[in-house]
């Protein structure tokens, strides 16, 4: 705990890795949001025929699905030693596919992170990583799953998907070999874990309150926790809270306080309810949309979470308007003249902030070696030629191991950025405007540079201040290295000096409780709240409950809670997590307190920039229905692009 000394014991031995950045680049001007599946899959098949087992880590389940179909049919003759393996397949699917690796019968298995722990097998010589995993130590955990011995080198292979992405891995691959790893994030005072674990002491322990409270208060997580916030659990877990304990207190009662002062549990159910779910691991369902009574499709439950009534999406080639969500269904009305609010795609794993700080030191240090040079040279595919282009090509390469034709692409992308608009750094905030000439819609790219979950907050605040201020909707779009707010011409905001007052540190915390009110966020992150805090266990007299009774358990108790008790230990925890977890509401208003002392600059554009184009694709994916996605984006790109990139 914090009041007890300790040693650490460091052990000087490093284990040695050799980790390589591979992007699939041909003569071709790098396309930002991303080279097609195909290009993708035939680099991953060659890799295959030269190693003799290989884990595919992805950063999502799907990516992992598609990338093992993929693969098996593009190798038919090794599809048969080709396996997939992440959470949502059945255990019995999972074990055989670990037994089968651990035999040394498979060539490759393409997985999420389900094998990032817990595996030791030394047949795998090759980890590739299918884009940047979103953090160093993350990196680490997976490349380490080959050359699984200390005498042993493991070998990793980064692959980078777009050309954000090739900036973030050569920045991975950097940190790595320097065992620069981010700073651990551990959750303040977890009230749900909280209840759990007093259930736990009523069960195995004989504490009074006050003990129980002292030997919370020495772990780390609880070791600011105030005795209120702890005689608020008890009295939820006397009997559920104020609201639910006079009718429902057989049914939410865990723990009370005996006759000897100390904690106890009532009944023989309490103790085999707690072993059957005891765990913070909640699961997540697929959300089936409803139109009328027809099913239009599925989205996942996490994608369901950013949503409030009335906003529009795109599923099966038609945008529709949210009305309800509620146990496993969303009901939908047409909207096919509405612009969408809620973009589907985008990764959803956040960038780690020491990831990211690095990222932008990366992108300061090439903005300077360019400005240097005061050249607006875009250099050809043959390698940079102006003397600053020279210089940010050195320093990549040196700095960042990275190949030529690697270093010259970032560059490429680094003068094209400069040329068109100009490149962001953490010295100023930068404002975008393209004007769309097909639609009259105001795309406004803020580059605020602090990763996905910070970005989600800000966006969320300030979308909720133009509405405000100009009203009307905006459709927000984020990912990790700035936000998209797109709005009609009556919500123009023409200068920096306009946007200034949306972006004030005063009043952040209420307006994004205001954006939250509507929303699907602290339902959702109330059900995982209520699993771990033991008021909707997730299996009862050793059988799981159903997905449909969780959510219809969880959301009833959402609403008496929201209605009759808002202060409730679990739904105040609920809004923590969506607030200062899903979202980082913390890092959202220390970039509000930022930003502030610093110098904006508002660029209307008339195309958009190469460091917005990838954003802004994540968007324009949402109406794409006549065309394939990934030749609209190759056309749209080199319509942008293509002659300014040839100009010499």
């Amino acid at each position: 705990g914090p009041t007890r000394s300790a040693r650490i014991v460091e052990i000087a031995q490093r284990k040695s890795a050799h980790i390589e950045v591979f992007s699939p680049l041909d003569r071709r001007a790098y396309p930002p949001a991303g080279y097609t599946a195909a290009r993708v899959m035939r680099q991953l098949a060659s890799f295959l025929g030269k190693t003799r087992t290989t884990l595919i880590f992805t950063n999502t389940r799907s990516a992992a699905e598609l990338i093992g179909l993929r693969l098996k049919q593009l190798l038919p003759g090794l599809a048969p030693l080709i396996e997939v393996h992440h959470a949502s397949i059945d255990r019995s699917v999972r074990l055989e596919v670990e037994d089968r690796l651990k035999r040394g019968e498979l060539r490759a298995v393409v997985c999420s992170s389900s094998l990032e722990l817990g595996i030791d097998i030394g047949s795998i010589d090759t980890v590739i990583l299918v884009s940047a995993p979103k953090g160093v130590a993350r990196a680490l955990q997976r490349i380490g799953r080959s050359g699984h011995s200390m005498d042993r080198t493991s070998h990793g292979v980064l692959v980078a998907t777009n050309i954000n992405d090739l900036a973030e891995c050569a920045v991975t691959a950097r940190m790595m070999e320097r065992r620069e790893l981010e700073p651990v994030r551990i959750n303040e005072n977890p009230i749900d874990v909280l209840a759990q674990s007093l259930v736990g002491l009523a069960v195995f322990a004989s504490v009074t309150p006050g003990e129980a409270f002292a030997l919370m208060r020495r772990t780390f997580p609880f070791r600011t926790l105030s005795r209120d916030a702890f005689d608020r659990v008890l009295r939820y877990l006397d009997g559920g809270g104020a609201s639910l304990e006079r009718a429902y207190r057989d049914t939410f009662g865990k723990v009370i306080v005996n006759a000897d002062g100390c904690l106890a549990h009532p009944r023989l159910r309490t103790a085999r309810d707690y072993f059957q779910n005891i765990g913070t691991i909640s699961t997540e369902s697929t959300i089936t949309v409803k139109l009328g009574r027809r099913n239009l499709g599925q989205v996942e439950e996490s994608f369901l979470k950013r949503m409030k009534p009335g906003d529009v999406f795109v599923i099966g080639g038609r945008c529709v308007r949210l009305v309800s969500a509620h146990l496993l269904s969303a009901k939908v009305v047409a909207a096919d003249s509405a612009l969408p609010t809620v973009p589907r795609w985008g990764a959803k794993m956040p960038l780690a902030s020491g990831l990211g700080e690095e990222v932008v030191r990366l992108r300061t240090e090439v903005a300077r070696l360019l400005a240097g040079a005061g050249t607006g040279h875009v250099p050809g595919s043959a390698g940079a030629s102006g003397p600053g282009e020279a210089s940010a090509h050195r320093f990549l390469r040196d700095h960042y191991a990275l190949t030529d034709a690697n270093a010259t692409a970032l560059v490429q992308h680094f003068a094209l950025q400069a040329q068109v608009s100009v490149i962001p750094t953490s010295a100023f905030f930068l404002i975008e405007l393209y004007r769309d000439p097909r639609s009259d819609l105001l795309h406004y790219f803020f580059h605020s540079l602090v990763g996905r979950s910070a970005n989600d907050a800000i966006s969320r605040i300030v979308a909720q201040r133009v509405q405000a201020t100009r009203g009307g909707n905006a459709l927000v779009t984020i990912d990790d290295y700035g936000f998209l707010l797109t709005l009609k011409p009556f919500q123009a905001l023409d200068s920096a000096e306009d946007w200034r007052p949306l972006f004030r540190r005063g009043g952040a915390e209420d307006d994004l409780r205001t954006a939250l009110a509507e929303s699907e966020l602290v339902k959702w992150q109330f059900r995982g709240v209520a699993q771990t805090g033991l008021m909707v266990p997730r299996r009862t007299r050793g059988a799981e409950r159903g997905a449909r009774t969780l959510q219809w358990s969880s959301e009833i108790i959402f609403e008496v809670l929201r209605k009759y008790e808002p202060d409730h230990p679990l739904l105040t925890e609920a809004y923590a997590d969506a607030t200062l977890r899903f979202l980082d509401l913390p890092r959202a208003a220390r970039f509000f307190e930022e930003v502030s002392a610093l110098p904006w600059e508002l660029r209307i554009v008339e195309r958009v920039s190469p460091f917005s184009f990838g954003i802004f694709v994540s968007k324009l994916k949402e109406t794409m229905t006549l065309e394939d996605p990934e030749t609209t984006v190759e056309r749209l790109y080199h319509e942008m692009y293509g002659r300014l990139a040839e100009t010499p």
